[in-house]
Parts: structure tokens; sequence; C-alpha cells
């Protein structure tokens, strides 16, 4: 019985000593893995409010899909603007922050400046 009860203190030592250092890494590692934000300016083609998505045309006439999300801000002049707002304002100029992820560019700030 007591040979019982060693064995699984260790194991339980050895699943606790490799699991730590993992926990303690994965934040380390997934800011390693995260882009720099990036500003586009251009005009905005396209409003998806059902997808989520903006289409931003950039002066060299290349399409960036941008994912708004419920933390984007997004502005017309001093106004805060919603979603499905922004509609209105195709083909106006706009100057967007964003982060590329691997799911997509992921809106940050969408500013009206036309």
């Amino acid at each position: 019985m007591r040979k019982f009860v060693t064995s699984n203190l260790a194991g339980a030592a050895v699943a606790l000593v490799l699991t730590v250092p993992a926990m303690a890494t994965g934040k380390a590692a997934a800011a390693q893995n995260s882009w720099p934000a990036e500003s586009l300016s251009g005009k905005l083609e396209l409003v998806e409010p059902g997808q989520r998505v903006v289409v931003v045309e950039s002066a060299d006439k290349v399409p960036y899909d941008i994912v708004v999300t419920p933390r984007t801000r997004i502005k017309a002049g001093d106004r805060v603007v919603g979603l499905k707002d922004l509609a209105q304002y195709q083909n106006k100029d706009v100057t967007v922050r964003f982060v590329p992820e691997g799911r997509g560019d992921m809106g940050r700030a969408i500013n009206i400046t036309d």
C-alpha cells in the first residue's frame, strides 16, 4: 500500500513539473507570435455588417479585408459610428489601424477622413 501512495505522489509531482513551465511560457510564446499593428489609408469599398467585414482599397488598388470586432473603434470626424452606419461612407477616404493575424486582418480603428 505504501508503494502505491509513493508512486502516485511521484506521478503527480512529475505532471506538475511538466505543466508549470508550459503554462509559464504559453503567454510569452503567444506574445512572440503576435504581429505589430499596421496602418492603411485608402477608400472604403465595401461594408458587410452581417459578416463583420469591411473592404478598404489601398492607393495601390489592393483590396484589404478588415475584420470588425466589437473592440474596433469606428469614427467619422468626432462622431462614433456603428458598423451598420458605416455603409453610408462607402467610397470615402479612410484610415484603418489593424493587426494581421492568422484569422485575418483584425481592425482596431477605422477613421473616416473624407
